[in-house]
């Protein structure tokens, strides 16, 4: 089934839960659970969400897309870290990612880090962050900042693929609601010509 939406809706609401243990180095981390993704803060606070997702939006067919980055995990007393990364579009092809983390406007090779613990928000005011995808995986950490933020991460993710509605196969263009916005269309089977070649990019895909 198509879902027509317009590109600012295209927002994830990632559901969260835990468990990991803290202050170990990689080679001694054990990966996710198949469905699970895993976070250790470098304060040791262990936390687990659902698959990250990587959203692909082609505004224009004829260029590069923009390409987003989210993932969150929660766990006890209401903890939660959640990272938005905006990638450059190369990175579909590389993959890995080196982000500068900002405590603002989110562009093209920055990202924003957070913990809300009860209602309060903290956000990394700077770092880095870095990530690279894998069979299906993906993984690593966010430096340069307070333990409370700093963290590893890995486990699977989700790939979504928008496109305008006139290169679907029999689409035809559609009107936007909002016309500082264009309306794009899901590509779920992945079968337009711009979302093809990232069909088995991650582990499963919707």
């Amino acid at each position: 089934m198509r879902k027509s939406i317009a590109c600012a809706q295209l927002v994830a609401t990632l559901a969260v839960g835990g468990c990991r243990q803290a202050g170990l180095g990689p080679e001694h981390e054990l990966p996710a659970p198949p469905n699970t993704f895993l976070v250790t803060t470098g304060a040791g606070r262990q936390l687990t969400g659902t698959p990250a997702r990587i959203d692909i939006r082609y505004a224009d067919a004829t260029k590069a897309p923009d390409v987003e980055i989210m993932f969150s995990a929660s766990g006890e007393g209401d903890q939660t870290w959640s990272v938005l990364a905006a990638a450059p579009a190369d990175f579909l092809d590389t993959p890995r990612l080196t982000a500068r983390v900002v405590d603002g406007r989110i562009v093209p090779g920055t990202a924003s880090v957070q913990m809300r613990v009860d209602l309060d928000d903290t956000a990394a005011p700077s770092g880095l962050l870095s990530l690279r995808l894998y069979a299906g995986r993906l993984a690593g950490e966010a430096s340069r900042m307070g333990d409370e933020l700093a963290a590893r991460f890995e486990g699977p993710f989700v790939v979504t693929c928008a496109v305008p509605p006139a290169v679907m196969p029999g689409g035809s263009s559609a009107p936007s609601a909002d016309t500082s916005q264009p309306t794009l269309i899901v590509d779920e089977a992945f079968e337009s010509a711009p979302c093809r070649p990232y069909a088995t990019l991650g582990g499963w895909s919707r």
